[in-house]
């Protein structure tokens, strides 16, 4: 066991170092969120004026657009089994439970710090 002292100089270099990475993740947000109005109106932009690609200093600005789809969640999974099984609203039920309750459980410890406001 270590003793007492080390146990403070151990908090002590947590807390700072947590301090510094508070710091920093405020400036990357704001960073990021900049970022994104910037590419919002850019977006906007080039779709108006139907430009694919602006080139730059050390490479391309290329539009894009994708479709992604939404993420698999409880009531997505219950609804799509409900039209699957269309006149079979216990089966779908009873699938998405067994689905949803055979999902790996994972146990994570960590440190967290609350701080007081």
């Amino acid at each position: 066991m270590e003793t007492k002292e080390q146990l403070v100089q151990q908090i002590k270099g947590w807390m700072a170092n947590d301090n510094e990475l508070r710091d920093l993740q405020n400036r990357v947000k704001e960073l990021k969120d900049k970022r994104k109005s910037y590419a919002d109106n850019l977006v906007e932009i080039m779709r108006k004026n139907e430009i694919d690609c602006f080139d730059v200093n050390d490479g391309k600005l290329i539009y894009t657009k994708t479709k992604v789809k939404a993420p698999l969640n409880k009531n997505t999974l219950v609804n799509s089994l409900m039209k699957y099984f269309k006149d079979d609203d216990d089966q779908a039920k009873e699938l998405s439970k067994f689905l949803l309750d055979s999902r790996e459980e994972k146990v994570k410890e960590s440190i967290r710090r609350k701080v007081q406001k």
